[in-house]
This record gives structure tokens, sequence and C-alpha cells, in this order.
């Protein structure tokens, strides 16, 4: 029925269509990202991290999802970025 290109390009499909729903399946929940981004802001001192704890309070983390990647945003920057379960938290958020 179908040729060697036919039975590729299935193939191909088909393994493509597998990462994607392992992707989405393991993309991070909003509380990972939440939980993430505030144990980040509590490793300083004690008066610093009662500062930032209130910030985020005033300000919360806006959570976003693009069914494979999740990501929140900060003061209008991308603060975390989250992929196959880990959530990666820029830096730069805090400077």
């Amino acid at each position: 029925m179908f040729n060697n290109q036919g039975k590729t390009l299935v193939l191909s499909v088909i393994i493509l269509l597998l990462v994607a729903i392992l992707l989405a399946v393991t993309n991070p929940d909003r509380e990972s990202h939440y939980q993430t981004f505030k144990n980040k802001l509590t490793q300083k001192d004690a008066i610093t991290n009662v500062l930032n704890l209130g910030m985020l309070a005033v300000n919360p983390l806006s959570y976003h999802t693009v069914a494979v990647v999740s990501y929140t945003r900060y003061n209008d920057k991308i603060a975390t970025i989250g992929i196959m379960g880990y959530v990666w938290v820029d830096e730069k958020v805090f400077k």
C-alpha cells in the first residue's frame, strides 16, 4: 500500500505525535512554577525573604501554557520556563 517514503513519513508523524504527547503530559503545572519561583525568592536573608514574598503577594506570577511548554511572567518579564517536569527560573527577574 505505502512505498518506503510513505512508511517513513507515517513513522515520522507517529514519533512526532508521541513526543508531543509526552511533553504535554509532563508539562509542569501552575503550582510547580509558583513553588520553584518562591523557593528561589527565599534563598536570601530573612528580611529580604519577607520583602520578596510581599512583592509576590502584591504582584503575582501569571501562568501561561503552550501545551508542551509553560512559562510565568513577573513584572513583565519571563520568570520561569517549564518543560518535561522541570521548571527553570530566570535569575534576571530578581535584579
